[in-house]
Protein backbone atom coordinates (compact mmCIF):
# COMPACT_ATOMS: atom_id res chain seq x y z
CA UNK A 1 0.00 0.00 0.00
CA UNK A 2 1.10 2.98 -0.94
CA UNK A 3 1.83 5.78 1.59
CA UNK A 4 1.13 8.82 -0.39
CA UNK A 5 -0.88 9.60 -3.57
CA UNK A 6 1.98 10.65 -5.60
CA UNK A 7 3.41 7.23 -4.35
CA UNK A 8 -0.18 5.48 -5.64
CA UNK A 9 -0.01 6.98 -9.06
CA UNK A 10 3.98 6.46 -9.51
CA UNK A 11 3.10 2.70 -9.02
CA UNK A 12 -0.07 2.55 -10.65
CA UNK A 13 1.56 3.93 -14.09
CA UNK A 14 4.24 1.95 -14.14
CA UNK A 15 2.18 -1.43 -13.39
CA UNK A 16 -0.47 -0.83 -15.51
CA UNK A 17 0.38 2.27 -17.64
CA UNK A 18 3.97 0.67 -18.77
CA UNK A 19 3.66 -2.44 -18.42
CA UNK A 20 0.36 -2.91 -20.72
CA UNK A 21 0.92 -0.36 -23.04
CA UNK A 22 -2.24 0.65 -23.17
CA UNK A 23 -3.00 3.18 -25.95
CA UNK A 24 -5.33 6.56 -26.14
CA UNK A 25 -8.34 5.35 -27.53
CA UNK A 26 -8.25 3.62 -23.73
CA UNK A 27 -7.43 6.85 -22.03
CA UNK A 28 -11.05 7.55 -20.62
CA UNK A 29 -11.58 3.70 -19.39
CA UNK A 30 -8.29 3.53 -18.28
CA UNK A 31 -8.71 7.24 -16.02
CA UNK A 32 -11.43 5.41 -14.74
CA UNK A 33 -9.95 2.39 -13.56
CA UNK A 34 -6.90 4.22 -11.97
CA UNK A 35 -9.54 6.37 -9.68
CA UNK A 36 -11.34 3.05 -8.68
CA UNK A 37 -7.94 1.40 -7.93
CA UNK A 38 -6.84 4.90 -5.46
CA UNK A 39 -10.27 4.58 -3.89
CA UNK A 40 -9.79 0.96 -2.70
CA UNK A 41 -6.28 2.44 -1.26
CA UNK A 42 -8.23 5.58 0.31
CA UNK A 43 -7.27 8.02 -2.11
CA UNK A 44 -9.73 10.41 -3.98
CA UNK A 45 -9.59 11.39 -6.83
CA UNK A 46 -8.45 15.08 -5.76
CA UNK A 47 -5.71 13.45 -4.12
CA UNK A 48 -4.50 12.04 -7.59
CA UNK A 49 -4.81 15.14 -9.30
CA UNK A 50 -2.75 16.62 -6.89
CA UNK A 51 -0.62 14.01 -7.83
CA UNK A 52 -0.48 14.29 -11.07
CA UNK A 53 0.47 17.74 -10.84
CA UNK A 54 -3.48 19.28 -10.85
CA UNK A 55 -4.18 17.37 -14.49
CA UNK A 56 -4.37 13.43 -14.75
CA UNK A 57 -6.14 13.12 -17.49
CA UNK A 58 -2.80 14.93 -19.01
CA UNK A 59 -0.75 13.11 -16.49
CA UNK A 60 -2.41 9.70 -18.04
CA UNK A 61 -2.31 10.66 -21.90
CA UNK A 62 1.38 11.54 -21.16
CA UNK A 63 2.06 8.51 -20.05
CA UNK A 64 0.27 6.80 -22.42
CA UNK A 65 2.13 8.21 -24.99
CA UNK A 66 5.62 7.65 -23.13
CA UNK A 67 4.92 3.94 -23.27
CA UNK A 68 4.48 3.64 -26.70
CA UNK A 69 0.84 3.63 -26.81
CA UNK A 70 0.19 6.80 -29.13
Amino acid sequence: MAATASEFLEHWRSSYVDAEARDLEQLDATIAECVEDAEEEGFSRDDLEKAAGGDLRRYIQRAIQKAGGE
